[in-house]
């Protein structure tokens, strides 16, 4: 069956990396969801973006500019967070006793996929949610 136009959404947000800014948008990002009627996603959905989102604060440093887009199409849901940072992020392995470095791990195992993607202005990490 064909998608049609009004079953295809779009949000995109500029930001400036702060821990207010990460509480923000997780708000805004439920919000959202349960407006497109997703909220069976929102849960996941707004841990995955608060952990891209503070890894954007940790990584490339606070008040750095970047963006939030997420898009529903076909039963997916895309989720991107655009920085300058040319530095692609790598799953790393926290051992019990560290307090960081879980984030893409949890982006791995919670996502249906997920990437980094170099942009000639830095780079995009993304992730998707299968939707019913």
């Amino acid at each position: 069956m064909p998608v049609m136009a009004e079953d295809v959404r779009h949000y995109r947000v500029q930001l400036s990396a702060s821990d207010r800014g990460v509480q923000r948008a997780r708000r805004e990002v439920e919000r959202l969801l349960r407006d497109w009627d997703l909220g069976e996603l929102a849960d996941i959905a707004v841990l995955l973006v608060s952990e891209l989102l503070t890894n954007v604060l940790l990584h490339v440093g606070p008040g750095s500019r970047h963006s939030l887009s997420l898009a529903h199409d076909a039963g997916r849901l895309r989720v991107e967070v655009q920085d300058p940072s040319p530095r692609l992020p790598s799953v790393r392995r926290g051992s019990l006793d560290d307090e960081f470095g879980r984030g893409l791990a949890l982006v791995e195992c919670l996502a249906h996929s997920w990437g980094a993607d170099a942009l000639p202005t830095g780079k995009v990490v993304w992730f998707t949610l299968a939707s019913e």
